[in-house]
């Protein structure tokens, strides 16, 4: 099995930027949801609520994060610095976390939505945390929903197609790391892999919603593949889909992934 497709989502729920070749750090891919939008309540942006978000394109050139939206051609970016301005508390679901404020760009935003948004930036250093029965409990990843990285399988989109009437991409899963496997759903039985340099350990198969029902090319919710895998995906009271893994890597310590690598299980 090998790498077939590597993909990083610099700013939560926005368009992704595909990769040959990708830098991990201790919370996934270099660059990954180290930014999100929040509202004008302080509450994070996702697809979910806002499908429009997947029209608004991301590029890295020269030091810059650029977005473009699809709807008027309106382009705009930041630097890509390890520090920007004010700290300010945020949440991720149940994970409260420090953020800081990037304060040139949220008019761009809020032009968009119609509302005041503000773009915040979560330097690797930082952790989440959430309280469970009076224990601080750390999360150790980016401002993905549950784990550093997200792994697919093209066999497993290939089997699912085969039960659509109008076939699908994997952008619509927002994986990190695409794989040719021999046969659908195999991920579903790994434990450990290694890739490169670097092990990597499951979290858990990824319970899916219907932020995968948003079409990219229009920026509208569908009814499909959710319902689809509702027929026969649902494990736990929840549609599961690709595989949530961490990677061993200690803060500081960087390694490199490539299209080709070979993927190895133990």
């Amino acid at each position: 099995m090998k790498i077939s497709a590597l993909h990083i989502y610099p700013v939560k729920s926005l368009g992704g930027i595909s990769l040959q070749e990708a830098t991990l750090t201790s919370k996934g891919l270099m660059y990954d949801r180290n930014w999100m939008l929040l509202d004008e309540n302080g509450v994070f942006m996702t697809q979910r609520k806002y499908p429009k978000m997947a029209l608004i394109l991301t590029k890295i050139k020269n030091g810059q994060l650029i977005f473009s939206y699809k709807e008027t051609g309106s382009i705009t970016s930041i630097p890509i610095l390890k520090k920007y301005g004010e700290t300010i508390q945020s949440k991720v679901w149940n994970n409260s976390c420090e953020v800081q404020k990037v304060d040139s760009i949220g008019e761009w935003f809020s032009e968009i939505f119609g509302f005041r948004c503000t773009l915040v930036f979560f330097p690797e250093k930082n952790i989440r945390t959430k309280k469970v029965e009076g224990e601080i409990i750390q999360n150790l990843v980016s401002l993905a929903d549950k784990s550093p990285v997200l792994i697919t399988n093209t066999a497993s989109l290939k089997e699912l197609n085969g039960r659509l009437e109008n076939k699908i991409s994997m952008n619509r899963f927002r994986s990190n790391i695409i794989f040719t496997g021999r046969d659908a759903y195999e991920e579903d039985r790994w434990k450990r892999i290694n890739i490169g340099e670097t092990d990597f350990n499951t979290v858990e198969i990824c319970g899916r919603c219907k932020l995968i029902n948003v079409d990219h090319l229009t920026g509208l919710p569908t009814t499909q593949p959710l319902e689809a895998l509702s027929q026969y995906r649902k494990m736990e009271r929840e549609i599961k889909f690709g595989m949530r893994m961490t990677c061993d890597l200690r803060y500081g310590r960087q390694s490199k992934i490539k299209i080709g690598d070979k993927i190895v299980v133990f």
